[in-house]
Order: structure tokens, then sequence, then C-alpha cells
């Protein structure tokens, strides 16, 4: 019995977490027309498998006549342009007009690729006064202009589908500028050279004659030698009388 709970609970389980990320962006875009382009391109840069492997996730999606300006460009500058449509979170329309800042940033399935630079991979949302949603990229000097139309499919809270005016491009000069080196230190000028004065030249003077200190010096330790010879012979003949005589005395009194 206890085994036949165990195996009913965890059918069940599976089955909940199964239902809850049944979702299939390609399914999904597949029952509009008007999106036909888009999901064509979702599958050609396999972001269609990224996107139903994901548990959490909003597309921005473009319909066929917003995509002119994907027309003739490589395919993988169209992969990352798209990866930027996708947003790592699940927003529904309800949830970007109750922002309570007026302006997000958003992080996309571009920034998590490793191949953004800079702000590349952030989208910025922002709710006008009017309560109107516009979208686009966080680069600084691109214009906000992709307007939030409606909601095309929403699984709270797993995938939302969102209709958008246009696509959003990516800054190509700034994805393509070599990374920024740091400035070589900057070293001084050369200082201006200085006009000869007269303390730079070396004049002949008369040759200074010949310092005694040496030779004074020299025969110093010689006169000292010979007065401590002179003494010590001194001192010696008194102790040599004084020898004989006591010697003398000895010889007798023997």
């Amino acid at each position: 019995m206890s085994s036949s709970l165990t195996l009913f609970f965890f059918f069940v389980s599976t089955f909940l977490y199964t239902s809850s990320n049944s979702f299939n962006i390609t399914n999904i875009l597949n029952e509009h027309d008007d999106f036909s382009t888009f999901n064509k391109l979702l599958t050609e840069t396999q972001l269609a498998s990224t996107i139903n492997s994901r548990q959490t996730i909003t597309v921005l999606v473009v319909s066929n006549g917003g995509l002119s300006s994907l027309s003739g460009q490589p395919i993988n500058l169209i992969k990352k342009i798209l990866s930027l449509h996708i947003i790592l979170d699940y927003y529904d329309e309800k949830k970007l007009k109750n922002l309570n800042k007026k302006s997000v940033l958003l992080t996309t399935l571009f920034q998590s690729s490793g191949q953004a630079r800079g702000q590349q991979g952030f989208l910025n949302a922002t709710v006008t006064k009017d309560g109107d949603v516009l979208f686009g990229s966080a680069v600084p000097g691109p214009d906000v202009n992709a307007e939030l139309l409606d909601s095309v499919a929403s699984l709270p809270f797993n995938i939302s589908v969102l209709h958008i005016s246009s696509a959003i491009m990516i800054n190509v000069n700034a994805d393509n500028a070599p990374p920024g080196s740091p400035l070589a230190p900057v070293s001084p000028p050369p200082r201006p050279a200085q006009p000869p004065n007269d303390d730079d030249y070396d004049y002949d003077e008369p040759p200074s004659p010949p310092s005694s200190a040496p030779r004074a010096a020299a025969h110093g330790p010689s006169k000292s030698a010979d007065s401590a010879s002179g003494v010590s012979r001194i001192n010696s003949l008194p102790a040599l009388a004084f020898t004989l005589l006591m010697s003398s005395i000895w010889w007798f009194m023997a």
C-alpha cells in the first residue's frame, strides 16, 4: 500500500511539473499568421528550442510587416537581434502597465549568451503618461520606439508572448568596436635648453701649491717612533747598573 501511494504521488508530481512547463513557442505562433516570419526565424536560429527549455520567459514578437529591418542581415546578427526580444522573466501586459517605476531595465537572452557588450543585452521598458509601454535598447542613443500593442498568449508564470510594433535593433557599431584599452601614461614634455652661463665653464686656474700636510703626516709617525725608542734606552741604564750591583753583592757574600 505504501509503495502504491508513493508511486501515485510520483506520477502526480511529474504530471504537474510537465504541465507547468508544457509550452511550445512554435505551436503558439503557428496559430497567428502575422508572426509566421518571426516564427520561422526563431526556428532557423535555434532560439525556439532555447525558449521551450526555459521555465520562465517573455517573448516580444513582431509581425511580418515590422521585420523589414532584418531583411538581408546575416543569420548570426539576426540571432542576436531576436535574442534581444527574449526577456528572462515573466511580464504580461498587466504587470508591465502596473510597474512601480516608470522605467525598468530588463535582462534578455542576448545578455546571457555572453556576446553582448556594455548594455547591449538589456532592454528599457518605459510606461508613458498615457499608460503606453515602450521598449528600446539600453545602449545610450537609440530611441525607445517599439510599442506594446497587445498580448498574444500567456501562461502565468511561465511564458508570456507580447506583440510589439517594430523590431528592436542592436547598435552594430558598438558591437564591432574593439574593446577600449587603458591610456598609456603621458610622459612630461622635455625641458627647454637653457643658455650657457659662466658657471657652466671650467677656466684654467694656477696650480695650487702642494700642501705640506701630507708630508707632515708622513714624518709624524717616524719622529714618534724615534722618541719612544730613546725613552726605552734611557730607562734601561739604571736597571742594568742595579742588576750588576746586586750580582756583585751576592758573589761577595757567597
